[in-house]
């Protein structure tokens, strides 16, 4: 009658052809301790009892995330799946080779080896499991990719509609720019100064009228304002008129009727100086290229007095508290003060300045 073959998992067995009486004198070749098997068993049989208590609740997290995220998860939950049937399908120690295949009894060192590379073994699976739970956990809480490879309704293939959607955000961002682009700087909205027509003297009546109101509503109101003067100032007389007063531009031009030039400025000394010398070279250029004698030597005339820095500023543009501004306008050098709006960005604002000679 043949002898009934031995279950590979049930753990703690003694393998044939070992005397279970034989207590240490081990196996039939009568190498190693009987007991090695054993020993690996019961590592075994700890991690078979990890794996019943984990191995269900893992398979339910695995299907409510998949659940959760489609598609965006199948190589995810796939490698989870083999990586959870490697677990379940045990890689137990052969308990009985000379029985189930007729070889020698292997020898206690081999059982004992065995034993250990199975539960390294399984030990790894299960951390690789609790790795790739983790991972499709947290990716389901991101939401799926945006430029990912996801499916969708009528996008053909993953890479394809991966690559539509690259090429729709190229097109935008063209767009956008093309656009910026297209609008170039933005002109001002705002101008503050004489409209053409108005009398010297009236205007200067309603600055005035103008400053005193926002200076009584807001006195510490910081505002930008255009100061005309009477009469045109060296770079040195201006920062005398204006010392107290932050300048953020000036306007200058050799009198009678040089070129009208603004600079804006952060040094009243150094800036003013070097807009006077960039002024002076394009002069001197003109100079040399123009064809009209006449035309020539003006230009030159003015290079001239740039640089020796002659009386030609009539105006600046400085910011201060209302009431400070109320009180340039009792200077003397000072003809007007005009207040732009309050709230409003230079940059939104083309001040004209009132020419000395207008009355």
């Amino acid at each position: 009658m043949p002898a009934e073959p031995v279950s590979p998992h049930v753990q703690g067995a003694a393998p044939p052809g070992l005397d279970a009486s034989a207590g240490g004198d081990g196996p039939a070749g009568g190498e190693g301790p009987a007991d090695a098997p054993a020993a690996s068993s019961g590592l075994l049989g700890l991690l078979d009892r990890v794996d019943d208590a984990a191995l269900p609740a893992i398979g339910r997290a695995l299907n409510w995330a998949q659940a959760g995220l489609g598609s965006v998860g199948d190589r995810p939950w796939a490698g989870a799946r083999r990586a959870r049937a490697a677990v379940t399908a045990r890689v137990a120690v052969d308990d009985a080779p000379a029985a189930v295949t007729g070889a020698e009894p292997r020898a206690a060192r081999g059982w004992a080896a065995a034993g250990v590379l199975e539960a390294a073994f399984r030990v790894l699976v299960l951390g690789l499991v609790v790795l790739i739970v983790v991972g499709a956990v947290t990716t389901m809480l991101r939401g799926s990719d945006p430029g990912g490879a996801t499916s969708g309704s009528g996008s053909g293939s993953g890479a394809a509609g991966s690559t539509v959607s690259g090429s729709g955000t190229a097109d935008a961002a063209a767009d956008a720019d093309g656009a910026g682009a297209a609008a170039g700087p933005v002109e001002p909205s705002i101008v503050v100064g004489p409209a053409a027509g108005d009398a010297a003297g009236a205007y200067a009546d309603s600055t005035r009228s103008e400053l005193e109101s926002l200076s009584a509503a807001a006195p510490a109101a910081d505002l930008y304002a255009v100061v005309s003067l009477t009469a045109y100032q060296t770079p040195a007389e201006l920062v005398r008129t204006l010392a107290d007063y932050r300048v953020t531009e000036v306007f200058f031009r050799v009198p009678p009727d040089g070129a009208e030039t603004s600079a804006n400025v952060r040094d009243p000394v150094a800036d003013v100086e070097s807009a006077f010398d960039s002024a002076a070279d394009a002069a001197e250029t003109l100079a040399r290229e123009d064809t009209d004698a006449v035309a020539a030597q003006r230009a030159h005339l003015e290079a001239m007095a740039l640089r020796a820095r002659c009386g030609c500023l009539y105006a600046a543009v400085v910011r201060a508290p209302a009431a400070r501004l109320l009180e340039l306008t009792r200077r003397g050098p000072v003809r007007t003060v005009h207040p732009a709006p309050p709230g409003s960005s230079p940059s939104a604002v083309r001040f004209v300045p009132l020419d000395p000679a207008r009355s």
